[in-house]
């Protein structure tokens, strides 16, 4: 029987594979010095020079830059009645705002918005430019008493229903007052729609909650009647951030911790708001600022005492106890401060941001005589900012941790002031709130939005006063100049802030301004690292305003020179070294341009001399750098290719990068020289297999026919 061995087709196939030809890839690396070019050839191709296939690049992508500098987002709205002296009371801070970036119009055309009132025409318009622009700040310019700018009142029973027969001191028992209701914009606020606003779902007919918690902006109310009282503010918050009264008072805190309840048979241990102010100091202020502790239980908690230090200049005032809107008290029977003190308060020039941990304390929708009021409206002095409740608040009896209801918002608060570093006055408030909303005591505890009293304490912390502004907790310092480098047009310019103590200055704000409208804020991170990209106009002188944490605001300036050079070649590496058909290539592409800074790279493959040719790129974005630019291609057919790289800045200056070592060659894929062999190795195989078989048959018969 004669057979085919499978070790002589094994041997067969190895002399195929032996014999078919091997092509392998030939890419050279080319390597310079910084900043010196690379020797190239210039040469001609079937369409002309290789500058002709430029033409089919893409044109850089000024659209986004030159939007960040001409379209700028709106950051800030100031809300006043629709008066033109009311207008006009407020255009300084808008003016000073956008001198110092913080882009803010004046609108008071609310009633062209839908809403059954007022306030939820002002909250769908603020809702308007939040979903379009980059809204963060919204001042409410008017008194909410008289409906300037209205308040919202949400139902909420709370002294009815956990009160055990108390009474608000002032204003309804059912409707509660609240600004919150402009900075949740993501809540219904009346989903049933039986005019019962901002209900828990205890009483939604959905049994939904109309609040969603999660505020979206930030806000700030200036309570003013009239014209001369909202100039007042305006003034003051003016003098504060522009021109501040400098001094020792910037770098103190006030704190004064009243009794609650003194010891008794139902509670032994009594309520020392002590434990408050204590646990402030030690834990957030101590590290940051001075300060002055004033206790009752030590005795040194007099109306004197607190009226002669509050006077004497504090960047920031905790009084913590129980109130009414015109008193704060040191105890459950004695007042320690009043609104006729914050009314002869002589703190001229070194007004405090004042947080009033007593209940009824800031009712400015109800009355003007109330202490947060009084203290935001007094000329020079008083407060820059006063946060306080503007109805009852709660507390509970031996809350040691100081997480539940007045004392941990309070504690929140600081701790968002101190160690978040959230110094802008209406930032730590509204993200207080959302702490207090992730802090154990709601996801473990028994805090919930369920019950009123819980719901009320998230909203009846307002904040009389401007909410971007920025609270001094140290003598402010001028900036270093940071333009002391030459800078040129379409640079990426990367700058640290630094004060002119050489302290780094984090999260500062840099305003740049040049002709022609061009606007642009940037902020540092929190080590005061800022970039930006300027346009790619040569010879334009922008104007830059440093403002930020204890800064006086600084000004400088630059030119941006032309960028007439182009960019370098320092060399090309490739992914894999030995491309195949079904292989992406990589080409690792390493530039340099110390002027306006690599835009894109681009790599032309051709096969025939660029008479056909494709070509690849990869383009920075304008807030990137790169210069190691990886360029990736398709999977390519077999041949041999020459190709030539592309290089371009981002003030469009290009240049060309070829020279005759730049080829390379990939494979026919292997099967292609298998697939003959292996055919006639199979027509070869099936003969030798026909001829067995026909040999043995005849074997076969000549053995049956000799049976």
């Amino acid at each position: 029987m004669v057979r085919v061995s499978f070790k002589k087709f094994i041997y067969l196939t190895i002399l195929i594979f032996t014999f078919t030809p091997i092509i392998s890839i030939n890419l050279y690396y080319n390597s310079t010095t910084p900043g010196e070019h690379i020797s190239l050839e210039r040469i001609k191709t079937a369409n002309g020079d290789l500058n002709d296939n430029l033409s089919v690049l893409p044109d850089i992508e000024y659209t986004s830059l030159n939007d960040l500098w001409y379209n700028p987002k709106i950051e800030m709205l100031i809300i006043t009645p629709n008066r033109t002296d009311f207008i006009d009371a407020v255009k300084p801070l808008m003016e000073w705002n956008n001198e110092k970036g913080v882009k803010t119009i004046i609108l008071s055309n609310f009633s062209l918005y839908e809403g059954v009132d007022d306030a939820e025409k002002i909250r769908n318009m603020i809702k308007s430019y939040y979903e379009t622009e980059n809204i963060q700040w919204v001042l409410l310019a008017g008194d909410a008493q008289n409906d300037l700018i209205p308040i919202r009142y949400v139902y909420n029973p709370d002294v009815i229903r956990f009160g055990e027969g108390r009474t608000e001191s002032v204003g309804d028992k059912e409707y509660k007052p609240t600004d919150f209701y402009y900075a949740d914009l993501n809540g219904t606020w009346d989903s049933d729609g039986d005019g019962n606003w901002g209900e828990s779902p205890y009483d939604n007919a959905y049994g939904l909650d109309e609040i969603a918690w999660d505020p979206e902006v930030y806000v700030g109310r200036f309570p003013a009647d009239n014209a001369n009282e909202l100039e007042i503010m305006v003034n003051k918050t003016l003098k504060y951030e522009s021109n501040p009264e400098v001094g020792d008072w910037m770098n103190r805190m006030l704190l004064a911790g009243g009794i609650s309840d003194y010891p008794s048979s139902l509670d032994p241990d009594g309520e020392y708001e002590s434990l408050l102010t204590s646990y402030i100091i030690e834990n957030y202020a101590r590290d940051t600022v001075n300060y002055t502790h004033l206790v009752e239980e030590a005795g040194n908690l007099s109306r004197a005492v607190l009226y002669n230090y509050f006077n004497n200049g504090y960047s920031t005032v905790l009084m913590a106890g129980h109130g009414l809107p015109s008193y704060y008290y040191r105890n459950p029977s004695t007042w320690a401060y009043s609104s006729s003190y914050a009314s002869s308060s002589s703190n001229d020039y070194m007004p405090s941001l004042v947080y009033l941990d007593a209940c009824s304390t800031s009712s400015y929708d109800n009355n003007d005589d109330n202490i947060g009021e009084t203290l935001i409206k007094k000329d020079k002095g008083g407060a820059i900012g006063a946060i306080g409740g503007l109805r009852v608040t709660w507390y509970f009896e031996d809350d040691y941790n100081l997480e539940m209801l007045n004392r941990g918002n309070a504690k929140l608060f600081w701790k968002e002031f101190f160690l978040n570093k959230n110094f802008q006055q209406g930032k730590a408030l509204y993200d207080s709130k959302v702490a207090y909303m992730n802090s154990d005591y709601y996801k473990y505890g028994s805090g919930s939005t369920f019950f009123d009293f819980q719901r009320k304490q998230l909203l009846t912390y307002c904040l009389l006063g401007d909410p971007e502004v920025d609270i001094y907790t140290n003598e402010p310092k001028l900036a270093l100049n940071p333009f002391t480098e030459t800078i040129y047009e379409g640079q990426l310019v990367s700058i640290t802030i630094k004060d002119e103590n050489s302290r780094i200055v984090p999260y500062a704000r840099v305003h740049l301004e040049g002709s022609g409208g061009k606007y642009h804020t940037v902020y540092a991170n929190e080590n005061g690292l800022v970039s930006f990209r300027i346009p790619a106009e040569e010879n334009e002188s922008y104007n830059v305003t440093i403002t930020g944490h204890n800064l006086i605001p600084s000004y400088f300036n630059f030119t941006a020179l032309p960028d007439n050079t182009s960019p370098q070649l320092f060399g090309i590496e490739y992914n894999p070294k030995n491309p195949k058909t079904s292989e992406i290539t990589t080409f690792n592409i390493e530039a340099y341009d110390n002027k306006s800074g690599i835009e894109s790279a681009y790599i032309f493959l051709s096969k025939n001399n660029f008479m056909d040719y494709i070509y690849y790129g990869l383009s920075n974005s304008i807030e990137e750098n790169k210069e190691l630019i990886t360029v990736k291609t398709e999977r390519l057919t077999p041949g041999e290719y020459s190709y030539f790289i592309v290089l371009r800045d981002y003030a469009n200056n290009t240049d060309i990068f070829y020279n005759s070592g730049y080829i390379f060659s990939i494979p026919q894929n292997i099967i292609n020289y298998i697939a003959p062999f292996s055919l006639v190795l199979i027509i070869a195989v099936g003969g030798v297999s026909v001829l067995t078989l026909y040999t043995g048959l005849r074997k076969y018969s000549r053995i049956v026919k000799g049976m």
